[in-house]
This record gives structure tokens, C-alpha cells and sequence, in this order.
């Protein structure tokens, strides 16, 4: 079956958008609607979020790529610039690497390339509070990691507000199988494979995807630029102006379809 999905726009240049562990096409919302003038744009919630809460799966990474090849042939698309935000950069390295016939230039935005140790024990730990404490205390713990560390009154996080009005999303069982889907994942040793234009850009301050998997990322992809910019780990919605800026150039330098 094909997930409900959102097709915004009519411009020349098709993009998708897919977002991270949070599973929610929400994440998109500011940017899909600064584009949507010049470019076609693509986002869609995955199995257990929002318009497809009901959609049971087993969320791994698998099973989330296909839902993704099927969303672009439901929506006729035969390649796309496919911009993906944290585990959604995993999904476009997979897309990349299994899938390159559908993908005409990648943003790997706020990413990882391999699910170290760093990443591992991170994730145990949300995990952990997740079992024993449960999704509020977990959410919670989550938004500060979240955050731009370098100012915890950043208004354009609104820390106070992500950690006093919590609400969950998603099943408990739908975040407890997204936070196993990326485990084992390290895809290193292809990324010299992908030859498609490619934009790397991560935040010097993001502790759940950090700088040096971004970088990382850029050395092993031949041609690919690399962006730095702040904000934490949402930096696409913390820094809207500075990400459309560098985002959006990249995509209007590439041919239309």
C-alpha cells in the first residue's frame, strides 16, 4: 500500500522531503511552504505518525525506504532531489546507494553515516527512560539534547515550551521501534559511490547528529559541499532563514526536470 502523502507546488524541480526519527511531515512545514512557489514538493508522514498513525509496520530502515520508493511512484515522480533530516539522511543514503535512478541530487541535512558508539549510547539512554519513566520523560530529555546548546533561551527553540507542553506524537511501541530502525547501520564504505550532486550541512552544536558525522559524510561523497551552521539538531526549524538560504540555493543550481 502507498502512504498517504503530500504533493505541494507545480514548479520544474521535484523535491522529497523526509523527515527523522520524529516520523512527521509537520517537521517540513515552513520550508515545503518557502518553495512551493518555484519547486513540486513531496513529504510524507511514515507508518505510525499522523496521516498514517494507523499503518502498522515494523519501522526499519527497510521497510521505510520502500514506502518512500512507493510514495514517489504513487506521486509519478521518477527522480528527486530527496533532502533527508537526521534518520531521513540515513533513508536518502539508502535511496542513493540501493535506488540512484530515483534520486537527482541529495541534501543530507543534521545526519549520520554510521550508528557508533557515541550515537549508540545516546540513543540507550532515551531508550532507557523511554521503558522506565515513560514518553513525557523521554520527550522531555530528548528536546534538550535537541537543543542549540550554545544559548538554552534560544527563542527559536522555545525549550520551556518543548519541555512543558509534551504530547506523544506516536504509540509508545511505533518510537520504541523507530529508535532500533538505525542500529548496525554504517553504509561508509559505499558513500564514494554516490556521484550525484550532494549537500552535506550539520550544526556545530547538535549532540544527537554531532558535526563530525556530517563531516565525515562530505569527505566520503566525491564533490559533495559541506554547510555548517547552529541550532541544534532541529536546525531547520531553529535557523529557517539560513537553511532556505544554503538549501535552497542548492537545489535552484540544479537543472529543472
Amino acid at each position: 500500500m502507498t502512504l498517504a502523502y503530500n504533493k505541494e507546488g507545480s514548479g520544474d524541480r521535484t523535491i522529497l522531503c523526509i523527515t527523522g526519527l520524529n516520523g512527521h511531515a509537520s517537521f517540513w512545514t515552513n520550508f515545503r511552504q518557502a518553495l512551493a512557489d518555484t519547486c513540486t514538493i513531496i513529504s510524507f508522514d511514515q507508518r505510525g505518525c499522523g496521516d498514517n498513525r494507523d499503518v502498522a509496520g515494523e519501522h526499519t530502515l527497510a521497510e521505510i525506504v520502500a514506502d518512500t520508493i512507493d510514495v514517489l511512484d504513487d506521486a509519478g515522480v521518477d527522480r528527486a532531489i530527496v533532502i533527508g533530516h537526521s534518520m531521513g539522511g540515513v533513508i536518502t543514503q539508502c535511496l542513493a546507494l540501493d535506488h540512484p535512478e530515483r534520486v537527482r541530487a541529495a541534501v543530507f541535512s543534521g545526519t549520520f553515516c554510521t550508528f557508533d558508539w557515541y550515537m549508540q549510547n545516546t540513543n540507550n539512554l532515551r531508550q532507557e527512560i523511554l521503558d522506565k519513566v515513560g514518553t513525557e520523560a523521554c520527550a522531555r530529555f530528548s528536546a534538550v539534547l535537541a537543543m542549540p546548546g550554545g544559548n538554552v533561551m534560544d527563542e527559536r527553540y522555545d525549550l520551556h515550551s518543548r519541555i512543558t507542553n509534551v504530547s506523544s506524537k506516536a504509540p509508545d511501541d511505533v518510537i520504541m521501534g523507530r529508535m532500533r530502525a538505525p542500529y548496525g547501520f554504517d553504509r561508509r564504505a559505499e558513500l564514494p559511490r554516490i556521484a550525484i550532486p550532494t549537500l552535506v550541512i550539520g550544526a556545530a552544536d547538535d549532540l544527537l547528529a554531532p558535526l563530525y558525522q556530517s563531516k565525515a559524510i562530505a569527505e566520503l561523497i566525491p564533490g559533495a559541499e559541506l554547510e555548517v551552521v547552529d541550532g541544534g539538531h532541529f536546525f531547520v526549524n531553529t535557523r529557517p532563514e539560513t537553511y532556505l538560504e544554503k538549501v535552497g540555493a542548492f537545489i535552484m543550481s540544479q537543472p529543472v526536470d
